[in-house]
């Protein structure tokens, strides 16, 4: 089985608080990273994996300081990595939008900034503009881009589908952005 199907297996648990011994999920992770670390999507997910059992997962606290410097350091590694990657630069900033302590920040100020960088460095990318308009509040053009994405730009769904856990979460917040404009358009 490979590293993807491995984490989908234990991503299926998350949410459900389900008792997971997480030693072998840590040890799954050191292993994508030591096999995998010029690839920017095992970064990306082994973060989002990292990150999401800090925020929202039940585990022995014991384990909490290891996996919170293991996130700060495949963060470390990848940032110097991965700083010029468009695809990076989108889940990175969505990641650290969620809760940035745990990557050593005071603020949101960064995350933004990498959702910026990812719309410059592929203007045309809907997504990335959306991303970067979404965490923007107030920003009037984002509803209309998810709006966009999700009913012409499929491709960018299906590729978001194919992210694992860090795309659907993606795509749940782009989801909502859509129903949210459709909302609105219908009741003007």
């Amino acid at each position: 089985m490979n590293w993807k199907a491995q984490f989908e297996e234990y991503e299926k648990f998350f949410g459900v608080h389900a008792e997971i011994d997480w030693k072998p999920v840590i040890a799954l992770v050191r292993k994508v990273i030591d096999n995998n670390s010029e690839d920017v999507e095992a970064y990306i997910r082994v973060i989002y994996l990292l990150h999401n059992i800090l925020v929202e997962e039940d585990y022995p606290e014991s384990e909490h300081d290891h996996m919170a410097e293991l996130l700060k350091q495949y963060f470390n590694e990848s940032y110097t990595r991965f700083s010029e990657n468009g695809e990076y630069l989108f889940f990175i900033g969505k990641i650290l939008h969620i809760a940035e302590w745990y990557f050593g920040l005071d603020d949101s100020k960064l995350a933004i900034e990498l959702q910026k960088k990812a719309m410059e460095k592929e203007p045309g990318n809907l997504l990335y503009e959306w991303a970067y308009r979404f965490s923007c509040p107030g920003d009037i053009a984002e509803g209309y881009l998810a709006h966009q994405l999700i009913t012409i730009e499929k491709d960018k769904v299906r590729w978001l589908k194919s992210k694992g856990f860090p795309g659907e979460y993606i795509l749940e917040h782009l989801e909502t952005s859509n129903q949210e404009y459709l909302e609105k358009e219908a009741s003007q």
